[in-house]
């Protein structure tokens, strides 16, 4: 298993845009796949303070799923624009969160960081 979270910066996104799907984390030890039961992602204001965004595989709807060979793969469902408006721009933190299949230890695998711009186009009311 990894001895710290790796790092992954996202790409910068506009606010109001919507977030795609994309696979996260592949996690192998010695070349075999390493099984998950679980995975949680948040997203927080550079210094802390409330979850922005979440992703989750135990929640009630989950938004994010293990996919893959061994199910080792994080993929992080869509956020719609609606979502991602409600972000106020600045340069957020994320980490993951996994929870091993073989011996149920948690541990956070990747961090980094989440940066939104400010959006320039705007539906008009």
């Amino acid at each position: 298993m990894p001895e710290g979270p790796g790092l992954y910066n996202f790409p910068a996104m506009r606010r109001g845009d919507t977030f795609r799907a994309r696979d996260l984390a592949t996690l192998t030890q010695d070349g075999v796949a390493l099984a998950l039961t679980s995975a949680r992602l948040q997203v927080r204001p550079q210094h802390g303070g409330e979850a922005l965004l979440e992703w989750d595989t135990d929640a009630d709807t989950p938004t994010a799923s293990i996919t893959g060979a061994g199910s080792n793969i994080v993929r992080l469902s869509a956020k719609t624009a609606a979502e991602m408006q409600m972000i106020a721009p600045g340069t957020h933190e994320y980490d993951l969160e996994v929870v091993f299949a073989s011996d149920g230890a948690k541990l956070t695998i990747l961090a980094g960081r989440f940066p939104v711009t400010p959006d320039i186009t705007r539906t008009t009311t």
